[in-house]
């Protein structure tokens, strides 16, 4: 379940120059590269005619890479779906690294984005580029993390089919096995969480709530054991209300990167995805429903490891 493969993308021709060492690659790399990627996004947009995001960027004290690295490599996603839309060309997400995650694999998925989006350029007969954004040495990971969401949100806005509950539904079921597997001592006898009623009519809105309060036990479990969490401010996310399935799908994806690191170092096992039949038709509710299970299953870890 966990990959371990590291695949050594070739610098782009037409991105940055940054230093052959990929040791030396920081955070402000990182983020010039996805200033370049929005940048370009927007010529795009303008093209296109979409809309341009009007949503305000998450606030974000503290983030890991590895917590920009699972955003980056949504942002990978959702450039490949555009490139798709317009070139019918499939795109093949980078495999993740082994070890512990740097800003130099933070930086070549986002290259690999990079290049997507200069093939839409292309296709769209978009001959001129954004300039080269100055690099900004003070610039950290956290930066990095809000503006990378910030250009997925609008390339979403910009896709014929934008972000669906069903890939939400597919971020909770991945967070659900790994958490599972922290609970879990035979690997014969995976133990899951208790999944509860169905309830009908929940909106987007609501399972953001659910996810958010799933990243405050995630979180406070990753404390406990000295591990740094992103540091989001939930209490503003919570009253929000305008909320679309790509905002839930972003919230997943950093819940999915604080349960994927917590239950590495609790070295837990490897188990199946939950073993319940996907609906055909996946709505709101069946989301919530899922992230109920992934909710208890973090209860019962929080409980597990204080006995």
């Amino acid at each position: 379940m966990r990959p371990l493969a590291i695949v050594m993308a070739a610098m782009l021709c037409s991105a940055p120059v940054f230093a052959a060492d990929p040791d030396e690659i920081a955070p402000p790399h990182v983020y010039q590269a996805v200033r370049q990627v929005a940048q370009d996004v927007e010529l795009i947009r303008e093209v296109m005619g979409k809309p341009k995001l009007e949503a305000p960027a998450w606030i974000v004290d503290h983030a890991e890479p590895r917590h920009v690295f699972y955003q980056a490599q949504t942002l990978f996603r959702q450039v490949g779906r555009l490139a798709q839309q317009m070139t019918g060309e499939e795109s093949v997400l980078p495999p993740f690294p082994m070890g512990e995650i740097e800003p130099q694999h933070v930086l070549r998925v986002v290259q690999a984005a990079q290049e997507r989006v200069e093939r839409v350029r292309d296709e769209l007969g978009i001959s001129y580029r954004a300039e080269l954004p100055t690099l900004e040495p003070d610039r950290q990971p956290r930066d990095v993390f809000r503006e990378t969401v910030q250009a997925i949100r609008q390339l979403n806005l910009m896709l014929d089919r934008p972000i669906q509950p069903r890939d939400v539904y597919g971020r909770l079921e991945l967070a659900a096995a790994y958490v599972a597997g922290a609970l879990t001592e035979d690997e014969a006898n995976p133990i899951y969480g208790t999944r509860p009623p169905f309830d009908p009519g929940k909106v987007p809105s609501d399972v953001y709530r659910r996810v958010l309060e799933c990243l405050g036990l995630a979180q406070e479990i990753g404390r406990q054991h000295g591990i740094a969490v992103l540091r989001l401010n939930l209490r503003r996310e919570l009253r929000r209300r305008d909320i679309e399935p790509s905002d839930v799908y972003l919230l997943a994806t950093t819940l999915l990167a604080e349960v994927a690191y917590l239950t590495l170092t609790l070295d837990a096992k490897d188990v199946d995805l939950p073993p319940i039949e996907r609906p055909k038709h996946i709505f709101p509710s069946h989301v919530f429903q899922m992230a109920g299970m992934l909710q208890d299953e973090l209860a019962r870890l929080e409980a597990q490891l204080q006995m």
